[in-house]
């Protein structure tokens, strides 16, 4: 049997073929895409950037892009166990980061593993579900699993309107237990990340930006500080607390260097390579279903429209560019 898969080849970029149509192994389950969300990393991928690229997804000609997905479960292995995952249940997630990844949501089926998934909150969209999941996750992921955070710690948030920055104080404050959170971002967002993401105090960085040298200066520090744009200089961690963590959402340089500076110090530095399973995306699925997370989304395009939402998502835009792949090759 035969199913659309969207394909990116070197020659013209874009193309519709028909491929077999995928069947799950023993662990896995088959899912059909009903929405998918572009990723930050898309373009990377398509021009084959190193080392972005080649980190999270097999470089090959044709691609198959596209990452995050909500759908319907259709076939299950023959080892699945999980008693939530029957045919016909409404999932979403997202195709694990790893150089070995072939696959792509921007395609009629999909193949997961049964623990990379997680039932569709109830109430909330096949559109809201799709854009939920890498970000949110890597907000998760970073704060707790790398950063150590503790239920009444402070966090300090830079690209706080991003979509993991805009994650990471909802659910700092929403599910970790947050008791401050000072989130920065620009001009045109404060407001925003004060009063729909919940942010105790917003730093405009448009207007102020050399507001490192102040925080450093009034001695304040928090126990996490979370860098999504892998923006802030080594000195950062001077507002780190005993114990104090700066994630990262890339191995930069500045990050390795922050931790040969702080190998015999209290305070470290790390980064955050996100994964996909069942238990996070339920935490994240808890907070959607409570409306404690709000993932604003840009625009909605058919996937055979995908090249205008490749430029959407390139360009300026406020939220999530998602993509309707059921019913949208015609």
């Amino acid at each position: 049997m035969k199913a659309f898969q969207f394909q990116f080849k070197s020659t013209d970029h874009k193309m519709v073929e028909n491929v077999v149509k995928p069947v799950p192994s023993k662990d896995e389950v088959l899912v059909r895409v009903v929405n998918t969300a572009l990723d930050s990393t898309t373009q990377e991928i398509i021009d084959k950037e190193f080392p972005v690229a080649w980190v999270v997804h097999k470089v090959q000609n044709p691609l198959y892009l596209g990452n995050h997905y909500s759908g319907i479960v259709e076939a299950l292995g023959s080892d699945v166990d999980a008693k939530d995952l029957q045919v016909g249940a409404a999932v979403f997630g997202f195709l694990q980061y790893t150089p070995s990844q072939t696959q792509g949501a921007l395609a009629e089926y999909i193949t997961v593993n049964y623990n990379d998934c997680a039932l569709k909150p109830k109430g909330v969209s096949f559109e809201t579900a799709a854009a939920s999941t890498v970000e949110p996750l890597t907000a998760l992921q970073a704060i707790r699993n790398k950063g150590g955070f503790k239920s009444g710690g402070s966090i300090l948030v830079i690209g706080a309107a991003g979509g993991v920055g805009s994650a990471a104080v909802q659910i700092a404050k929403n599910l970790l237990g947050a008791s401050h959170v000072t989130a920065v971002c620009g001009r045109k967002d404060v407001q925003r990340v004060k009063e729909e993401f919940g942010a105790d105090v917003v730093i405009d960085r448009t207007s102020e930006p050399n507001y490192l040298k102040r925080l450093i200066q009034q001695k304040q520090t928090f126990d996490v500080i979370l860098d999504t744009p892998c923006v802030l200089p080594s000195s950062a961690t001077k507002l780190l607390k005993p114990k104090g963590t700066v994630v990262t959402t890339a191995p930069t340089g500045t990050m390795m260097w922050n931790m040969l500076k702080l190998i015999f110090s209290s305070k470290s530095a790390a980064s955050v390579i996100v994964n996909s399973n069942r238990s996070d995306l339920n935490s994240v699925g808890n907070l959607l279903e409570a409306d404690k997370l709000r993932v604003p989304i840009e625009s909605t395009f058919k996937v055979n429209d995908a090249k205008t939402a490749l430029l959407k998502e390139n360009g300026k835009k406020s939220g999530r560019v998602v993509i309707q792949v059921e019913n949208g090759w015609n």
